[in-house]
């Protein structure tokens, strides 16, 4: 063998161009096929969290706007005592002040107020639209007598009389530990046929260091439990509210988050820890919050938590709820993984079916290749030149010779595909089109006024819905007639300007209020959520947001306060006819008209 060169086996030119084809392909399928399924969990994964927190933020809006508003009633309530509008001890008028605030039930459902001599009155605005006053006086003690209310506030029919003393309540000695406006704990109402739970905004009442009363309003739980259930998660997603002692406030799915407990004829309310629900999704949740976060009693700010339960994932968000005057609460949302992988799971499938497919298809087009790969090597180059001039309907003609014939074929192949690759071009390109088009009916069709505008003040682009806010005929003459904004749209120059600076060092603005003139001169308000749009380089290219025309809800708060104003016209003139008949009547005002009438006129201007 010294003189023989070592001689390597022989392999067919097909088997050659095959296998490392094959090889390769089978990879790349394999990959792309990996890398789209974990793609998949990331995305559910961002999703879940997203969603979960955004759910969270909506609940804690909306729980504090609803609680905020009971602490603000109050506080009006409490100005007016400590102005000298109305005086405690004056239970009818007390009466009919709070009826004027709750016959509507547009504020609020149950206004009342009890004092250190056991006194108390109270109007509820009932669920099928009656209005109820409720009242103890020292001459009904300890009895409470409940009275229908007609549409001018008087009393009809005495509905019921029971024992009732509101310094035993937990709303009165909630004021009373406090000694400031604070939120009662939790309790089952007094009156209510069912039970039903709430708590209370209350605010005492002082006379120098001494206690007068306590001002009350019921909020009931149900109304929370209302919106949570009213939210759309996700399929199985659910929510609920704590307390940081980890008792049940509200849920999405938990029509009773307590037990009522009859023992000798009598009710006890029992609250439920959301570790003991019987609604496996919120056990399971605050289980895990326990074992992992320390339960709520520990838990500070905002905080994402995955966890497993019989085999399925779960993605949960925890967000306190908190108003500075005894509300610390907690909402938790929770979704399943399940609710987001149906359709990754049927991209999935019809990822590994194409990827299957494309495999067969790569491993016909490969043996095809490789027996046709001896078509002659000048006409491949000839028809290769032509192609790449974009001649794409090159093709090369069969060879006697195998090899170079499966050459020529992976060319015709090669061409076919580049034809496909251009049509799928132009494919997408139409499905481009399809989607601006999509684009640009949502942005005509919605409700609210949308736009672009300039940082110089024009518009640049307006939906309908805006230029029907401001009068105009269509969003093209907004466009043209409104050449300066803060000019011609605001009635306060100096708001567009401010406008402009908070958009400039926050970069986006909500909730921002303003006058402003219609085309026909009318002035409405207005509420905008805006953002700034820079170029790669930070250079503002243009503002856009949405707007609201909130004309309507400013008129109703104008229609409130002329309300106060002239609940407080109607006290001053009923003190000063008071005064004066104090003064007429006193001896001294007597003496001197007697006086007066005594006087000769005649001699006295002699």
């Amino acid at each position: 063998m010294t003189g023989r060169a070592l001689r390597l086996p022989k392999v067919r030119l097909r088997t050659t161009l095959m296998v490392p084809f094959l090889l390769q392909i089978v990879t790349a399928v394999g990959l792309v096929g990996y890398l789209s399924f974990r793609n998949g969990q990331r995305a559910v994964n961002d999703l879940a969290h997203q969603l979960t927190e955004e759910t969270s933020v909506r609940i804690e809006q909306q729980v504090l706007t609803y609680l905020n508003k009971s602490q603000n009633t109050l506080w009006l309530n409490h100005a007016g005592i400590q102005s000298g509008n109305f005086d405690l001890t004056e239970l009818e008028k007390l009466r009919r002040y709070f009826w004027r605030v709750v016959r509507d039930g547009e504020y609020e459902g149950y206004l009342s107020y009890g004092n250190e001599k056991g006194e108390f009155v109270g109007v509820e605005h009932r669920d099928n639209g009656t209005v109820q006053l409720k009242i103890r006086t020292e001459a009904t003690a300890p009895m409470r007598e409940t009275f229908v209310l007609n549409s001018q506030g008087e009393r009809q029919q005495r509905l019921k009389v029971s024992e009732y003393d509101p310094r035993k309540r937990p709303w009165y000695r909630a004021a009373v530990e406090a000694g400031k406006p604070t939120w009662s704990a939790i309790y089952p109402f007094f009156s209510s046929k069912k039970t039903v739970l709430g708590l209370s905004p209350v605010y005492p009442v002082y006379e120098g260091q001494t206690l007068l009363g306590v001002l009350c309003i019921n909020v009931r739980l149900t109304r929370i439990t209302d919106f949570i259930d009213e939210l759309s998660i996700s399929p199985n997603g659910q929510s609920f509210i704590v307390e940081r002692s980890g008792d049940l406030v509200a849920g999405s799915r938990i029509p009773q988050p307590f037990e009522v407990i009859v023992e000798e004829e009598q009710r006890e309310i029992k609250r439920i820890p959301a570790t003991q629900s019987d609604n496996p999704m919120v056990q399971a949740t605050a289980q895990q919050i326990q074992d992992r976060l320390g339960g709520f009693i520990r838990l500070k700010g905002d905080q994402n938590l995955d966890f497993e339960m019989n085999g399925d994932r779960y993605y949960a968000h925890i967000l306190p709820i908190q108003d500075g005057r005894g509300i610390d609460w907690f909402t938790v949302v929770v979704v399943p993984e399940q609710d987001f992988m149906a359709q990754i799971n049927r991209n999935t499938r019809n990822t590994i079916v194409l990827c299957l497919g494309a495999l067969g298809v790569a491993i016909t087009i490969g043996i095809l290749t490789a027996r046709w790969v001896a078509r002659p090597i000048l006409d491949v180059a000839e028809a290769s030149d032509q192609l790449a001039q974009g001649d794409l309907e090159q093709r090369v003609t069969a060879s006697p010779i195998v090899e170079v014939d499966n050459l020529a074929e992976s060319f015709n192949t090669m061409a076919s595909g580049l034809q496909q690759s251009f049509a799928a071009l132009e494919q997408k390109n139409e499905d481009l089109r399809i989607a601006e088009e999509n684009y640009r009916s949502i942005f005509e069709n919605a409700l609210e006024g949308i736009f672009q505008s300039s940082p110089e003040g024009h518009y640049i682009n307006v939906n309908p819905a805006l230029a029907k806010i401001y009068g105009y005929d269509s969003p093209q003459d907004m466009i043209n007639s409104v050449t300066n904004i803060g000019r011609q749209l605001y009635v306060d120059p100096k708001r567009r300007s401010e406008f402009r600076d908070l958009l400039r060092q926050q970069g986006m603005i909500k909730n921002y209020e303003y006058e402003c003139y219609c085309k026909d001169g009318q002035i409405i308000w207005n509420q905008v959520d805006a953002r700034v749009v820079k170029d790669k380089q930070g250079e503002i290219l243009y503002y856009e947001g949405i707007v609201q025309d909130i004309t309507e809800r400013k008129q109703r708060e104008v229609k409130l306060q002329q309300q106060l104003e002239e609940l407080q016209i109607e006290i001053d003139q009923k003190q000063r006819k008071e005064e004066v008949s104090v003064l007429t009547g006193s001896s001294y005002f007597q003496e001197v008209q007697q006086e007066v009438s005594a006087i000769d006129l005649d001699e006295f201007w002699s």
